[in-house]
């Protein structure tokens, strides 16, 4: 009989809280696997996207750091977000400023919670809330332009492959036409 009650139970509470589910989501530019990397004395923009594209009704969230606060602040803090149902598109906007003094290989892990503003519409409200983060490292100057050096003549060689190919391409299609030409006036 216990056993029923706590089914019955465990049933309709399921059913009671499902019509609440919100569903949104946060995405970032850079996470734990693909950090930001920035030169001592750096400072970088970042901002992360907020989305509602799931459930029934707009959603309004508030944010706030809850790691890196350090190098990290946002840029208005405070605001409430509004995020209408199906946009993908609301941004959140954050400062990062590595130290002048900060040595080559140092860490720090960025966080911003933001949690959903439950309506007053009596009865109980339900909130939720998401944290997205990711890692911020400190990288060498030479380090950063060889990168771009190497990435720049990646890109030159591959440039000068394509072009190389395209006069190849260009030379045989005139041979082709030429000695069609050609041929042609010979008989």
């Amino acid at each position: 009989m216990v056993k029923t009650y706590k089914i019955l139970f465990s049933i309709t509470l399921f059913i009671l809280l499902s019509y609440s589910v919100v569903a949104f989501g946060v995405s970032s530019p850079y996470w734990d696997e693909n950090p930001l990397y920035l030169k001592p004395g750096e400072t970088k923009e970042v901002t992360m996207i907020l989305q509602n594209m799931v459930g029934e009704d707009n959603i309004r969230m508030t944010g706030e750091l809850n790691s890196g606060s350090e190098i990290a602040v946002l840029i208005n803090p405070g605001t409430i977000y509004d995020i209408p149902l199906g946009s993908n598109n609301v941004p959140v906007n954050l400062r990062i400023t590595v130290p002048e003094d900060a040595k080559p290989g140092k860490e720090w892990q960025v966080g911003v919670l933001f949690k959903t503003i439950a309506d007053n519409t009596g009865g109980v409200g339900i909130s939720g809330g998401v944290s997205k983060g990711f890692k911020v490292i400190v990288k060498e100057e030479q380090e950063v332009s060889s990168e771009a050096s190497k990435e720049t003549g990646t890109q030159t060689l591959t440039q000068f492959i394509i072009l190389l190919v395209v006069l190849i391409i260009l030379g045989l299609i005139i041979k082709y036409f030429y000695k069609g030409r050609h041929n042609k006036n010979d008989k």
